[in-house]
């Protein structure tokens, strides 16, 4: 993690009184800041870009998660077994 993306990190804790453990990126490329964060699936991030200096984007990010109330997103990760056929199940009698 870069000084600037745990800088980001720290202002995100910060904002919703926890703690964010997924992964985030920032991007900065033609005065356009951008945040990718990783919620539910690492292929699919959502992304808030703000254009401005550095310290423009700190107060954009924290402003977007006051009003997205990003402290209150809950995701679950569920996983499929297969089911067992009955024949193979020893049963205790």
């Amino acid at each position: 993690m870069t000084k600037i993306e745990q800088e980001i990190l720290d202002i995100i804790n910060t904002t919703i009184d926890g703690e964010y453990i997924g992964k985030l990126r920032v991007c900065h490329e033609d005065n356009i800041w951008e945040l990718r964060i990783y919620l539910d699936r690492w292929f699919t991030p959502t992304v808030m870009a703000c254009e401005g200096t550095y310290d423009e984007f700190k107060k954009f990010i924290q402003k977007e998660f006051k009003t997205r109330k990003m402290q209150k997103v809950q995701y679950y990760s569920i996983t499929k077994y297969p089911l067992v056929p009955e024949q193979n199940i020893e049963h205790d009698e």
